[in-house]
């Protein structure tokens, strides 16, 4: 018996041509809208390329999927803009606000402005959202509606505070410490005695921000090494907040 020749055309059509990627419906769309309003506090490092194409424009680096983040893979890819650098603006507790979304196929992309005095643009592509729940999951990766102390009244009101202004202080967990941190450009791991230690050196430059006529390049203000030692921080060293630079 022979294959009819329409039926194998079809089946090889089939794999040519790729499967439309799902998308939000309207409804869902309108929710998500909904929960982008703000005003938000992340979660995450939020660092995007700004630059000039057409004018000033934002490139996104972040990309949150409903079960993890990545910066790295943005990061590896060349940048699209004519003049670009990468800025490293915003970090965990940082407060958002004007949510916006665009959506293309399944990835959502969610503008924001940043709330004083950190006033300007980020972008964030939430990926492999197919529908309304997947969007839940990676907001909540992302965002939180009120600052990262007020989730956990159960930690001493010394860690509350130093969270909320941006300090790490001795005794934190690595958890608190990232509340104010983010991810450290640099991890060591090691023993002492017989304990386990961990060295983070986090992020002291944020590079370097287009806006307009103005150059913003800032320091974060962050110390320049911190030590845990059984999972809670013993030492820090200090680094010297720097001025805004401007051309």
């Amino acid at each position: 018996m022979r294959f009819p020749r329409c039926l194998a055309w079809l089946m090889v059509l089939f794999w040519l041509v790729p499967v439309a990627r799902a998308q939000l419906s309207g409804q869902d769309l309108k929710e998500a809208k909904k929960m982008v309003k703000g005003p938000l506090y992340l979660r995450l490092d939020a660092p995007c390329r700004y630059g000039a194409r057409f004018g000033l424009s934002v490139e996104p680096l972040l990309e949150v999927s409903p079960t993890e983040s990545n910066v790295e893979r943005r990061l590896s890819l060349p940048g699209k803009l004519r003049v670009e650098s990468v800025y490293w603006g915003f970090s965990p507790n940082d407060a958002v606000s004007w949510g916006a979304l665009s959506v293309k196929g399944d990835t959502v992309q969610v503008w924001m402005e940043g709330l004083p005095p950190n006033s300007v643009e980020v972008i964030i592509d939430f990926v492999q959202i197919k529908n309304l729940d997947d969007f839940k999951k990676a907001f909540d990766l992302t965002f939180s509606r009120v600052p990262l102390q007020n989730e956990h009244p159960e930690w001493p009101e010394e860690i509350r505070r130093a969270i909320a202004e941006h300090r790490v202080i001795v005794g934190m967990t690595k958890q608190q410490a990232f509340c104010v941190v983010g991810m450290p450009i640099n991890l060591q791991t090691g023993e002492e005695k017989g304990v386990k230690v961990e060295t983070w050196f986090p992020r002291i430059d944020r590079g370097t921000i287009i806006t307009g006529r103005k150059v913003k390049s800032t320091r974060t203000g962050f110390p320049a090494m911190i030590k845990f030692v059984d999972g809670k921080v013993t030492a820090i060293e200090d680094t010297a907040r720097a001025p805004d630079l401007k051309p």
